[in-house]
């Protein structure tokens, strides 16, 4: 009974695709899901998508040139609204995939709650990639290699994971990382990327990008000296979109804002009106064609 709500309501199969799958009638599974609603193993709820405010979507798109717009209503707590964004922009970017797409995805907390709402595509032969080498500790759920399998497994396609670091201590250590075996191969699949789903960071004092360790002050105080005001896949960016000149883009191990640019669809997502000189910054510099954010942020963008 359990296997069977899971693969109706989690995985979004039909009542005679699971019967086909399960090699049982259709009534059998029909009544299976009757039973599993009156001993609660399955809730109605109120869908995500009711929080979400479409006038403020169209505006953000009509403004900003956008393919879409994704913007829930802000909760009191911060969890709360990134669980809202992860179900609806899990289903938003669910409409992408196609047969043979190449799914890039990022790091960070915000592209983690999407990944763990991804439902089973119908399409085939997908393949999820990583954009960014290895950033924080294994367990974290916003480290790039988890939200790339948990994206593939939910999915039901294969997961590629770069296994390298994001931030290395020298060019010339990047230079020898890129050019692995290992790093080739994942790469390739990046330079052919379809989709990206892609957070976005900020360089205001108490943002993730300063709190998670990743980068010393130093390194961060002189980034914004040089006038970044947001990052993508550890790339760091001014008010234009154009890559910060300071030395740690040489040392970076990650797809750059040059081929983020060129990728097909590219799904940004980011909450909060702390954040709106960020998404701003990437939409001017074309690294955003699809944004997922927050009434908040939304309100914010459009106050601009």
């Amino acid at each position: 009974m359990l296997q069977i709500a899971r693969l109706r309501y989690e995985d979004g199969l039909s009542q005679s695709e699971i019967a086909s799958e399960m090699g049982v009638s259709v009534a059998t599974i029909s009544r299976h899901l009757k039973q599993a609603m009156e001993l609660g193993i399955v809730e109605i709820r109120v869908a995500a998508q009711a929080s979400r405010n479409f006038e403020l979507e169209r505006q953000l798109a009509r403004k900003f040139n956008l393919d879409s717009a994704i913007v829930v209503s802000s909760q009191k707590n911060k969890n709360d609204t990134l669980a809202l964004l992860g179900k609806t922009s899990g289903i938003a970017l669910g409409e992408f995939l196609k047969d043979g797409a190449i799914v890039g995805v990022s790091n960070g907390e915000t592209v983690a709650a999407v990944a763990d709402n991804m439902r089973r595509s119908r399409a085939s032969d997908i393949n999820v990639v990583t954009l960014i080498g290895g950033v924080g500790r294994p367990e974290e759920p916003g480290q790039t290699g988890q939200i790339c399998r948990s994206f593939a497994s939910r999915i039901g396609g294969d997961a590629w994971v770069l296994p390298v670091p994001a931030v290395v201590e020298s060019s010339e250590i990047a230079a020898a990382f890129r050019s692995t075996k290992a790093h080739r191969e994942v790469f390739s699949l990046v330079e052919k990327t379809t989709i990206a789903l892609i957070g976005i960071g900020s360089t205001t004092p108490g943002s993730s990008t300063f709190q998670h360790g990743h980068f010393s002050s130093e390194l961060l105080e002189d980034i914004v000296e040089n006038n970044a005001v947001g990052t993508i896949c550890a790339r760091f960016f001014d008010i234009n979109g154009e890559v910060t000149p300071t030395d740690i883009d040489s040392r970076t191990i990650s797809i750059s804002l040059k081929q983020l640019a060129a990728v097909p669809v590219k799904f940004g997502v980011a909450i909060g009106n702390d954040k709106t000189r960020a998404i701003m910054a990437a939409i001017r510099g074309g690294l955003i064609s699809v944004l997922g954010t927050d009434s908040a942020a939304a309100e914010a963008l459009l106050a601009n």
